[in-house]
């Protein structure tokens, strides 16, 4: 990426030096300047001058530039050729006689391009062009820039050929150009047609900057078994799918992207979409998605498609990093996140939620707002790690497997917790609170919960909820207000509750702050229990055991029932 970008900068040089004498004169220090009217080009929009442009260029010499001048020329196909670049002031219209190609899945590319380079080296293009097929083709070529350029296509045509096509390419520059109309807009929220504005097949090291990509029946940008790319600064909006989409070959070759700080708008598919639907498990792609705004992406004519992602679907991938995004109003979750190794969000905001799918590794969410988090039902990962986001509310279905689940410093504001699954989870230092009548945490079922100095607040029922298939639960040091109560147990085998200072609120059924139903080997230690005079704040029922030692009864009174207890209170 490194040496790409090294020598894109010194082509983009190169370019200003050939275009801009300082007075905004079309001059060339290095080379000829060729006029296409030297050679017999009218420009009067009625002329065919596909053969007196190309005569211009078959003339030039590596270095010359062949200038187009005002003017409307009609056109079929132009060869270009290495060394040579084409700059152009009037508007190059496509004539295409016959009958008319359309792109299929076996017919990728059209047979009269606007501009066709093969194996060519070391071209560049600044035109105004409105085509039938594609602007530009270029194929085994390399050191391809493509500047200030201005490409209209055919708004009608449901089955468009793209806009600029790539096909085993490197070191591709397409910087300040406008694509638009490649493709008739999408009209059905289920069905989507062709015509992408950029796309990219079995190439490398692809720059897309400042640039317009707008209106095109599919994709703004599509890449598919190409590293090395970087899309950044661009308005890719109103597109039939995604904006950007990633797609990948067997070869594993697909790493190093960069999606920084584009406007994502009214695709009717995702914001970016990097989807490795191959056997190999999750790729690490070394992807650093940043900056970017997405903004009502996911539907057609106001109705819902299957997609519109805000921030980034990501499919069988690893590797991936996600820093400072702003992403509302989209149809489908900010993140959805399927089948991934590691991945890392920090920073983002965003009015919807994550979902994440299947297997993964290490997914690590730092200083976020999101709508929500959800697991769906067939999760199995290994570390969940979540520290000091914003969150309406979290997901956890049940029977899911997540080795490792740690939030730390989270504010949960709508929150119904059910861990009702195989791993271990760690809550420390959230701030929780729940309006349901479900309450804020239940644990039916984990291998160990450790829940240290949260704020925890229920204001529609219990606070925390343990089974008796809770293996392992310690509450420590944490503070909660709750109606009803603020721990109702239904006998977990070993329940620690440690150094808590409990309040129970009026509006519930009774104002107890801790209820266990035949305790089994329960700990209640240094907790502090308020609720009115009249009240048991802790309340035993049914046969068990119990241990409470150095409990704090600010206000209330015990009921242990029938329970055999072991005790010593302040």
């Amino acid at each position: 990426m490194i040496n790409g970008l090294t020598r894109s900068i010194g082509l983009l040089l190169a370019i200003f030096c050939l275009f801009n004498d300082g007075y905004g004169q079309a001059t060339n220090k290095n080379g000829r300047l060729i006029n296409v009217k030297d050679h017999q080009a009218v420009g009067d929009g009625t002329t065919d001058d596909t053969a007196a442009i190309q005569a211009a260029i078959s003339h030039a010499a590596a270095g010359d530039t062949v200038f187009i001048p005002e003017g409307s020329y009609l056109v079929r196909s132009l060869g270009l050729k290495s060394g040579t670049h084409i700059k152009g002031e009037g508007m190059l219209i496509q004539r295409v006689e016959g009958v008319k190609e359309e792109v299929t899945t076996e017919k990728q590319n059209s047979s009269m391009p606007l501009f066709r380079g093969h194996n060519v080296d070391n071209v560049f293009l600044s035109v105004r062009a409105q085509t039938v097929y594609e602007a530009a083709y270029f194929s085994g070529s390399k050191n391809i820039s493509i500047s200030h350029s201005t490409l209209l296509g055919d708004p009608t045509n449901p089955r468009s050929f793209s806009g600029l096509l790539f096909y085993d390419c490197e070191n591709i520059d397409v910087a300040n150009t406008k694509i638009s109309f490649y493709g008739a807009p999408r009209e059905l929220p289920d069905v989507y047609q062709r015509g992408t504005a950029i796309r990219v097949l079995s190439s490398r090291d692809i720059r897309v900057e400042h640039c317009e990509i707008t209106q095109n029946g599919e994709n703004g940008i599509f890449m598919h078994g190409t590293p090395d790319g970087a899309v950044e600064n661009n308005i890719i909006s109103n597109n039939g799918m995604s904006a950007i989409q990633v797609a990948f070959g067997t070869t594993g070759k697909e790493k190093n992207y960069r999606f920084i700080k584009n406007v994502m708008e009214g695709n009717a598919a995702d914001a970016i979409d990097i989807n490795n639907r191959s056997a190999r498990p999750h790729w690490d792609i070394n992807c650093h998605i940043e900056d970017n705004l997405s903004r009502n992406n996911g539907f057609v004519k106001g109705q819902s498609t299957p997609d519109g992602s805000g921030i980034a679907t990501l499919i069988n991938l690893s590797g991936v990093t996600m820093l400072n995004n702003v992403a509302a109003g989209n149809n489908r979750p900010a993140l959805y996140i399927e089948n991934c190794g590691k991945i890392y969000a920090s920073g983002n905001k965003a009015d919807n939620q994550v979902e994440v799918v299947l297997q993964f590794d290490e997914l690590r969410l730092e200083d976020n707002s999101f709508g929500s988090i959800s697991l769906l039902a067939n999760v199995d990962g290994k570390k969940l790690l979540m520290h000091n986001n914003q969150l309406y509310s979290m997901s956890l279905p049940n029977g899911i497997k997540v080795d490792s689940l740690i939030l730390s410093s989270n504010l949960i504001s709508k929150a119904t917790l059910n861990f009702n699954m195989t791993g271990n989870i760690r809550l420390k230092e959230n701030t929780i609170n729940s309006h349901s009548k479900d309450g804020a945490l239940l644990l039916v079922k984990v291998n160990s919960a450790y829940l240290e100095r949260n704020i925890i607040t229920s204001l529609g029922s219990y606070a925390i909820s343990t089974r008796k298939t809770a293996e392992n639960v310690e509450i420590l040091d944490n503070d909660i207000n709750s109606v009803n109560a603020c721990i109702l147990d239904d006998g977990a085998v070993g329940l620690r509750v440690i150094g808590n200072k409990l309040l129970s609120l009026e509006g519930g059924g009774f104002r107890h702050t801790v209820v266990s139903r035949s305790p089994d080997r329960l700990v209640l230690s240094k907790n502090e229990h308020t609720t009115t005079p009249k009240h048991a704040a802790i309340y035993l029922e049914g046969q068990g055991t119990a241990e409470i030692i150095s409990e704090k009864i600010i206000s209330g009174a015990v009921d242990y029932g029938t329970v055999d207890v072991k005790t010593s209170l302040k």
